[in-house]
C-alpha cells in the first residue's frame, strides 16, 4: 500500500515561520484558496492509486502542518509494525507538531521512535532511488540528526550535503523511478556528495537542473507513477524534459501554498510503502471525510 499523509490547512491559517525564500518576503495568504490547492492535490494522488491519510491540525498556530513532509519518516518491517520516526525540526512554531502526528502514528499501528540529537528534518530530507536510501545534510538538517535518524534506515544509506537554497534534499534532487531517472541540482549540492552521486548511480541517470530552476521548484514536483504532479510555476523547459522521458506532466495551480508558503507538492506529503494490512486509517483521517469539510467552505 502506498501511502500519502498529508495535512490540510485550516481556516486560518497563514505564514507564521517564513524561513524560506518564498515566504520570506510573500504576502498574505488565501486560506480559503489554500485549502482548495491541498484538496486538488490530494484527489489527484488517489485517482493515481495512492491512498492519502490526512490529519487536519488541532491548533490554528501550528501553520506548518500541511507541510507534511516534516512530519515524519516510515520504514517498512517485513513482520513487524513500521516505524515511524518522528522529526527534531529546526524552527520553534513548527516543533509541536510532532505531537499529533505521533499519536496518529500509535492509532494506526505504527511503533513511533525519535532520535535524540540534532536537527533532522524528516522525509523532506529522505530520496529512494535503485534500491538506495538518500539522506540529506546541510540545509536544515544537522549532520548529528541524520546520523541518529539513519539508525532505523536499513540497507544501503547515502549521505548527500546540500545548500541553501536548498534547505531541504527535496529541493536538490528528485528520483524519478518511472523512467529510471533523477533531476539533480549539483550547484546546490556538496562536490564530493555529487560525485558520490554520479559513481553510485551513473552520471547518465543525472539530468541536472541550474540554482534558478530549482527556485522555481523544477525538483518539487510529486511523482506518482508516471505522472509528475507539479507547481505551475515549474519552468515550461523541466517540463519538456521530463516529458521527453515518456512521463506525463499535471500541472497545478498552487499560488497559495507554494508560491507564497515556499512549499511545493512533494512538500506536501510524506510518503510511504507498507504491506497491506500493516497499518489502518482511522475513519476520521480519510480524504473522503476530510474533503467534506473542505468543501463546506465553498
Amino acid at each position: 500500500m502506498e501511502l500519502f499523509l498529508m495535512s490540510p490547512p485550516g481556516r486560518g491559517w497563514a505564514l507564521r515561520g517564513r524561513n524560506n525564500f518564498r515566504s520570506r518576503e510573500a504576502g498574505q495568504v488565501d486560506a480559503r484558496k489554500a485549502r482548495r490547492e491541498w484538496l486538488t492535490l490530494a484527489r489527484a494522488i488517489e485517482a493515481r492509486g495512492g491512498t492519502v491519510v490526512a490529519l487536519p491540525s488541532p491548533s490554528e498556530l501550528l501553520t506548518g502542518m500541511p507541510y507534511a513532509a516534516e512530519c515524519g519518516q516510515v520504514v517498512a518491517r517485513e513482520g513487524a509494525a513500521p516505524w515511524f520516526v518522528l522529526p527534531r525540526m529546526m524552527s520553534a512554531h513548527r516543533q509541536a507538531e510532532k505531537e499529533h502526528w505521533a499519536a496518529l502514528a500509535r492509532r494506526m499501528g505504527f511503533e513511533v521512535v525519535e532520535p535524540d540529537v540534532g536537527i533532522w528534518e524528516a522525509h523532506g530530507d529522505v530520496a529512494h532511488f535503485d534500491g538506495a536510501t538518500l539522506v540529506f545534510w546541510g540545509g536544515r538538517t544537522t549532520l548529528d540528526g541524520l546520523e541518529a535518524a539513519s539508525r532505523w534506515l536499513p540497507g544501503e544509506v547515502v549521505r548527500v550535503q546540500v545548500r541553501e537554497p536548498a534547505f531541504h534534499g527535496n529541493m536538490a534532487l528528485l528520483p524519478l523511478p518511472a523512467v529510471d531517472r533523477m533531476l539533480v541540482c549539483p550547484e546546490v549540492i556538496a562536490a564530493e556528495s555529487y560525485a558520490r552521486l554520479r559513481e553510485r548511480f551513473g552520471e547518465e541517470r543525472l539530468l541536472t537542473v541550474t540554482e534558478d530552476e530549482i527556485r522555481r521548484y523544477a525538483t518539487n514536483g510529486l511523482p506518482v507513477g508516471r505522472d509528475l504532479l507539479a507547481p505551475s510555476v515549474v519552468p515550461e523547459a523541466v517540463k519538456a524534459r521530463v516529458e521527453a522521458l515518456g512521463m506525463g506532466v499535471v500541472s497545478l495551480d498552487m499560488s497559495e501554498l507554494c508560491e507564497k508558503g515556499g512549499g511545493s507538492s512533494r512538500c506536501l506529503v510524506s510518503r510511504a510503502w507498507v504491506e497491506d494490512g500493516a497499518v489502518r486509517i482511522p475513519d476520521e483521517a480519510k480524504l473522503s471525510v476530510v474533503a467534506k469539510d473542505i468543501e463546506a467552505d465553498a
